[in-house]
């Protein structure tokens, strides 16, 4: 009995040292983790791909066209799958949302189209001049209070060799901060291209890893991780698909990838 107790002292004892490390341990990691980091995952940001960093950007490409469409809703008369595209803009420096950034995307229609740009295919990476006056596709939001910045598009096609893609340019204080190219994983955009019309383009669809600009400019880090159908219910695809992506951009630089776009705002 006198042994029984003595063992039961001990397990108690290291029981209490365990517990003491582990909350020791809480303690250091609380005092080292940044306020900027304790803000991201209060606010589930770590869910949202995005924890406090700096999101690489990319190249701006030849279908920059400062339209000023102030517009939700992007896709005039382009058929496709529905996609709504949720953005939260954040501050690195403090990890908090940035509020009045104007949002600028751009992207192809199902078929590898650009609006301004009908009858043009890309020679290179440089601004290429408009042949039309077409505007799909192009629309740019304000954040609000949230850093938040929404769309209505349509999942992107793809032209040229180049994996499918939307262009981002996002300006605040009369110069732009950031540039780059959201990506999707290959997975979901083979699904995509077996469905009405993408399934109708004859132009050659390359992979990420196949696509040069993607692998140069660190693509991996700017594919929209976190989608999902619009309709949950019937679990149809056609139904359309919600993307959402936290954008981290240091607000006191300048993009160096803004190339036409530098500035338009």
């Amino acid at each position: 009995m006198k042994y029984s107790l003595t063992k039961q002292k001990q397990v108690t004892n290291n029981y209490f040292q365990l517990l003491v490390l582990t909350l020791n341990t809480v303690l250091l990691v609380l005092l080292f983790v940044s306020p900027s980091q304790q803000y991201c995952s209060k606010f589930g940001r770590h869910l949202l791909q995005h924890q406090c960093v700096l999101t690489p950007e990319g190249t701006e490409g030849p279908y920059y066209l400062p339209r000023n469409l102030i517009r939700r809703d992007i896709r005039e008369d382009r058929q496709g799958l529905p996609f709504r595209l949720k953005l939260t803009i954040t501050d690195v420096n403090s990890c908090e949302p940035l509020r009045n950034v104007s949002v600028d995307i751009w992207q192809c229609d199902a078929s590898g189209k650009y609006s301004g740009y009908i009858g043009h295919r890309p020679t290179s990476v440089q601004h290429a001049q408009p042949t039309d006056n077409t505007t799909f596709l192009r629309g740019v939001q304000i954040t609000d209070d949230n850093g938040r910045a929404e769309f209505n598009t349509i999942f992107p096609g793809w032209y040229g060799g180049r994996t499918t893609h939307i262009h981002i340019q996002t300006h605040m204080g009369g110069k732009t901060v950031y540039t780059g190219q959201l990506y999707f994983t290959d997975k979901l955009v083979n699904r995509i291209a077996r469905m009405q019309p993408y399934n109708m383009t004859t132009g050659h669809r390359n992979t990420n890893e196949g696509d040069y600009i993607f692998r140069r400019d660190s693509g991996n880090d700017t594919i929209i991780k976190r989608i999902k159908m619009i309709k949950q219910t019937n679990r149809l695809l056609a139904s359309g698909l919600v993307g959402e992506m936290i954008i981290g951009l240091n607000p006191n630089t300048e993009s160096p990838y803004a190339l036409y776009g530098k500035g338009k705002r």
